[in-house]
């Protein structure tokens, strides 16, 4: 099964063609603000390189968030172009399994972390064994003591790894949880996200309407947040999405 998998959910773009658990190839362009630019010149390139087509890809996937805003809709829309137009599959990955599924540490507790800045983060906690991804906090948008504390509260003698954004400077905040031999950083390369690790968790997820395709912000955006001052109404349940009009 070839899968073109997309992310701009984070300011690395990364565009990848999987089959099955064989990478076929990957294009990245690191620390990039211009998306919605490059995302279809290095879709193009992608394909041309390996002498495919759209038309010839089986699935398409694409990082369904958290993530930037911006960003989620450059990637969520084109990749909803695609699968509508072709009448092929779509595929939403959760951006923090996406990066847990890149540790290639065995048996440890992975704290898949993006800042969001005042000492929250969006995030989710897995346990990896034998190549296997096992979810133990759902995703969401969590104060960095009460995610702490939700891990600690999990009793398992796993070390930590927290693989994502840079942890370095919630050092106080981290030890007054765990002790500094308990927890570790990822490795430079695995805290970045790879569309191949997207492609390769998307073979066995449950494909969604393209029509009906929405980004898991996880947090209310600020213009939710505006109406719901201005209007006092209470939110609607799909108010994780706003729809631009």
């Amino acid at each position: 099964m070839k899968v073109l998998s997309i992310t701009t959910a984070t300011d690395h773009l990364s565009v990848a063609l999987t089959d099955g658990e064989q990478i076929i190839a990957e294009k990245n362009e690191l620390g990039m603000h211009n998306h919605a630019e490059r995302l279809d010149p290095l879709i193009d390139e992608l394909l041309k390189q390996n002498q495919l087509t759209l038309q010839e890809i089986d699935r398409f996937a694409v990082a369904q968030g958290p993530g930037s805003y911006t960003g989620l809709r450059i990637s969520i829309t084109t990749a909803k172009m695609f699968a509508s137009i072709l009448n092929k599959p779509l595929v939403g990955v959760s951006t923090l399994k996406a990066l847990a599924q890149g540790v290639t540490s065995n048996r440890e507790i992975l704290i898949s972390e993006l800042d969001a800045r005042n000492l929250n983060f969006f995030a989710g906690v897995y346990l990896k064994e034998d190549g296997q991804l096992k979810q133990l906090l759902a995703d969401g948008h969590y104060n960095l003591s009460k995610l702490l504390d939700k891990v600690a509260q999990l009793e398992l003698d796993y070390p930590i790894v927290f693989v994502g954004s840079d942890i370095a400077n919630y050092k106080s905040e981290i030890e007054a949880f765990f002790s500094p031999s308990q927890y570790r950083q990822a490795a430079a390369e695995e805290n970045i996200l790879h569309a191949t690790n997207i492609g390769k968790l998307a073979v066995d997820e449950i494909a969604q309407d393209p029509d009906l395709f929405l980004p898991r912000y996880l947090r209310r955006t600020q213009a939710e947040m505006d109406w719901h001052r201005k209007t006092g109404k209470d939110f609607a349940s799909d108010s994780e999405y706003v729809e631009e009009v």
